[in-house]
């Protein structure tokens, strides 16, 4: 027989041959032209209809050997026969006949005829290979009649209901499917741009495909049937139709709670792989006498076919999950008969995720705001403070300093051991999800036994994850909890633990959910909650008509005052003089990490910006202050300083991977620091966040600080020429720019006015190649949206990383890059992919200096995409040498 070895792809050593390998591969057959299936292999041999889709796709020029269907074509010392796989336009199996024996490779393939692919043939072989995507007995598809009339009716129904109906499925293959049979029903299909790109292919391919379909245009969908592709679903592109039904065609809609799982209204069982029964029927067609399984459900339908006398094994366990939408399946479970019982009321906590879930499906948000202003009214006292905080995606309030120390290492262990899952399955269920909870839904589906959570149990569990010590407690711990919830409460717990609903609920809104339930005023509403850094404290007071007793502590950070850019020194004396300002203070604006420090009773506390706790990693900056005598909070900047000279943050960077004061024996290679204070916002018990900071600053210049902890120099300025010159004075000195402040202004936590400006002027921009792309998260998990890039070495040509970027372009644009990274993906690592390099973009950034982690050798801060380049080449982006001529730059201003 002939020989085979499985690695990322088959392979037959004997003949230098690789059979859909993932990786590029010097000679290599290509079924068909699904993202997952091609690669820029040198030579390789397809169809007709593959070649010109993977043209498309790929681009680029390589030597392909293209073959009819049922013409024997001979290779080396092997003789190759493609036959139509009926998976989609072009796909084909491979007859590899050799002195070796004889070997049929279906690739993805269906026995059911469709509307636009080849019906497919079969050919006696000793080997056949076979992918097993639906390989268990449950995946029965109903008939391709049957589907197509129900999702046509679903297409009418919302057409006469005012809606636009939207189908999605995959651009090649499966949407094609469902464009003939909307087109036979009769209707309009509008297709997504991806859609209509490889539709326009199968057109040009096959001179009988049917006409009568037009792109997508927004403001012409009303009475048309929308295609697109799953990655389309939620985008900007869909929310925008606000009276729109979606439904997602896909053979997992077999499984319970499709709609849910796919965020859609409908979910039809069509697919373009084999079912059970046409797995069965197409090894009882060819007769091997040995089955290779391959992809989904691989172990457990050679298993089968080994009960049925078949010499049969499994190449790989590892799921083959469908489009981006895809679900990964789980191992099959012994039936278990099923004991009558009675329907169990929905728990407190599996109310708070129902409510999760609306949420997350509304697009409103004065819908949001009053489906939570109704929950929260109707909690009592006792659940209302818990649920407002879990409504953050906390367990504890912000400014509670507890840490539940439980990673994704511990949650991962914790959900498998609740499902019963072994580490392949729930790794196939997690790399299709960005989304932690939507993993854990779908890990635990149907493998729970619920009993009652409420709001207070599920506090007292995240008490008890506090108190645990040590991974092995807090996973034995979580396992039990998860294994008694619904797979919905599970999720929600879960989304908790990683600290991010992904609901599309911010703090804001919870604010004026909070402010509508309890007929309260907004803005005394948001600065209890800047006083309290606790909503769930908020909640409780609104309820109780009592938010005038929140107020500033020692001890418990507030969010910090935020200064507003401006471009110019002209833009910057204008926003002054609107406010009949004569004057204003200047400060240099330094690169240092923002902290308050809280002194009192001899104690010291340091938090950053967004209120974590980090005195263990300035534990030497601490201990200075805790010699302070009275009682104060002060706002500053931690800089590093050595010999009274500033260094870089990049050095600063350094001291922040301290924990504990033990970590602190300061040597010859530390770094020093030093904090600078700019504002006094407590003194000695009296808030001062109401007093003008021509008074705080008095107050500030008045106190005997201790040694590390210094007052920041002010200039006062009144032209704009004034402060260009204090701009240029504080670069000189080696700071970013210039902060601008009202000597009247209040200060106003967590809020970005005009009484604080900000002015610094961007280095020379970069223009770089993108290198890997890697799904986002929250609303962008479905997109490519975070992009690892590279400048080229101009000695080697050699493309060297120096950074990573995700904000800056159009929802517009990410989902373009999506299409093209897709397309052009050299290899898989997880959620990150390898790409071609081709896509250009100019990258803006704060600052730029030595570093060893990337390839370059150097490192940007805050790097944003300033543009998509399409105007440029790879070879046309910028060298290492001018990169590091910008780092010399830099230096020699510090």
């Amino acid at each position: 027989m002939i020989s085979v070895r499985y690695h990322r792809g088959l392979e037959l050593p004997e003949h230098g041959l690789w059979l859909d390998p993932e990786d590029p591969r010097p000679f290599a057959f290509v079924s068909h032209a699904h993202a997952d299936h091609i690669a820029r292999h040198p030579e390789f041999i397809a169809s007709a209809g593959t070649a010109r889709l993977m043209q498309a796709r790929l681009g680029g020029e390589r030597q392909g050997h293209i073959l009819e269907f049922g013409q024997p074509a001979s290779f080396r010392d092997f003789q190759i026969t493609l036959l139509p796989a009926g998976h989609i336009f072009g796909s084909a199996q491979s007859l590899i006949e050799s002195e070796h024996g004889s070997l049929l490779y279906t690739g993805d393939f269906k026995l059911r005829r469709g509307l636009s692919a080849e019906p497919t043939e079969w050919r006696h072989a000793e080997t056949l290979i076979m992918e097993t995507t639906y390989g268990l007995p449950k995946y029965r598809l109903p008939p391709t009649e049957a589907v197509m009339a129900r999702m046509v009716a679903f297409c009418q129904e919302s057409l006469e209901d005012g809606a636009v109906p939207v189908l999605l499925g995959y651009s090649l293959g499966k949407a094609q499917e469902i464009l003939c049979a909307i087109l036979k029903a009769g209707l309009t299909p509008m297709l997504h741009g991806a859609v209509y790109q490889m539709t326009e292919i199968y057109r040009q391919l096959k001179p009988d495909f049917p006409d009568g379909y037009e792109r997508y245009s927004a403001g012409k969908v009303e009475g048309k049937v929308l295609i697109c592709p799953p990655s389309a679903n939620r985008t900007i592109m869909l929310t925008r139709i606000k009276n729109r039904r979606v439904a997602v065609l896909t053979g997992w809609a077999l499984d319970p709670g499709a709609t849910y799982r796919y965020q859609c209204d409908a979910a039809f069982p069509l697919s373009d792989h084999a079912d059970y029964t046409d797995l069965v029927r197409y090894v009882d067609l060819v007769q091997p006498k040995r089955v290779l399984t391959l992809h989904g459900f691989a172990a457990a339908f050679a298993a089968d076919l080994r009960e049925r006398g078949f010499d049969a094994w499994a190449l790989s366990e590892e799921n083959q999950l469908e489009l981006l939408l895809r679900r990964a399946p789980s191992t099959p479970q012994p039936e278990r008969p099923a004991a009558p019982v009675a329907a169990m009321p929905q728990s407190e906590f599996g109310a708070f995720a129902t409510l999760g879930d609306q949420i997350a499906n509304s697009t409103s948000k004065l819908k949001k705001i009053a489906l939570l202003a109704d929950y929260l009214r109707s909690l009592n006292e006792t659940q209302l403070p818990i649920a407002a905080r879990f409504l953050t995606g906390r367990a504890f309030a912000q400014s509670d300093m507890r840490t539940l120390q439980v990673g994704w290492a511990v949650i991962k262990r914790a959900v498998m051991a609740a499902g019963g899952l072994a580490e392949q399955e729930f790794r196939a269920i997690s790399r299709q999800y960005a989304d932690a909870g939507k993993a854990t839904y779908e890990a635990l589906l149907e493998r729970t036994t619920p009993r009652d959570f409420s709001l207070v149990d599920a506090l007292a569990l995240f008490d008890q994850l506090h108190a645990a010590r040590g991974p092995l407690v807090k996973g034995e711990l979580l396992q039990q909890r998860l294994a008694a919830l619904t797979p919905l409460e599970a999720s929600y717990l879960v989304k908790i633990l990683t600290g991010d609903l992904r609901i599309g609920l911010k703090s804001g809104l919870v604010e004026e959910a909070i402010a509508a339930a309890f007929q309260a005023d907004l803005h005394t509403v948001r600065e209890a909650q800047m006083f309290t850094g606790d909503l769930g404290e908020v909640a409780a007071l609104a309820s109780k008509n009592q938010l005038e007793e929140a107020s500033l502590h020692l001890f418990r950070p507030i969010q910090v005052m935020l200064a507003s850019p401006e471009p110019t020194a002209q833009a910057v004396w204008s926003r002054i003089a609107a406010h009949d300002a004569p004057a204003a203070w200047t400060e240099d604006k330094f690169d240092g990490i923002r902290a308050q420090i809280h002194l009192g009773s001899g104690r010291a506390e340091i938090f950053t910006r967004d209120l974590r706790q980090i005195t263990g990693q300035f534990a030497d900056l601490a201990r200075a202050a805790r010699s302070y005598p009275g009682e104060a909070i002060l706002d500053g900047e931690i800089l590093a300083y050595e010999q009274g000279r500033r260094l870089t943050f990049f050095d600063l960077q350094k001291r922040l991977g301290r924990k504990t004061e033990d970590d602190l024996f300061l040597g010859a290679n530390d770094i020093p620091v030093v904090f600078k204070a700019f504002d006094l916002l407590y003194l000695n018990g009296t808030s001062l966040l109401k007093r003008p900071l021509a008074e705080r600053r008095l107050a500030l210049e008045s106190l005997t600080l201790p040694p590390g902890l210094e007052v920041a120099p002010i200039h006062r300025v009144a032209s704009a020429e004034e402060i260009e010159a204090a701009f240029q004075a504080a670069r000189a000195r080696g700071n970013e720019g210039l902060m601008i402040k009202d000597g009247a202004s209040f200060y106003t936590p967590g809020r970005r006015g005009q009484a604080w400006l900000k002015f610094k002027k961007e280095l020379a921009t970069l223009d770089v190649v993108v290198v890997g792309a890697e799904q986002g998260h929250g609303k962008r998990s479905h997109v490519l949206s975070d992009y690892t890039f590279a400048v080229r070495d101009e000695v080697s040509g050699h493309l060297l990383t120096i950074g990573k970027a995700y904000s800056g372009l159009t929802d517009e644009e990410i989902e373009e890059l999506t299409e093209h990274f897709t397309a052009t993906t050299i290899a898989r690592h997880g959620r990150y992919r390898e790409v071609v390099p081709e896509i250009v973009l100019e990258i803006a950034f704060d600052s730029i200096q030595p570093s060893d982690r990337h390839a370059s050798g150097l490192a940007m801060r805050f790097p944003r995409i300033k543009a998509i380049r399409r105007d440029k080449t790879p070879e046309q982006i910028d060298t290492i040498a001018h990169a590091r001529r910008l780092v010399a730059t830099e230096m020699v201003s510090h």
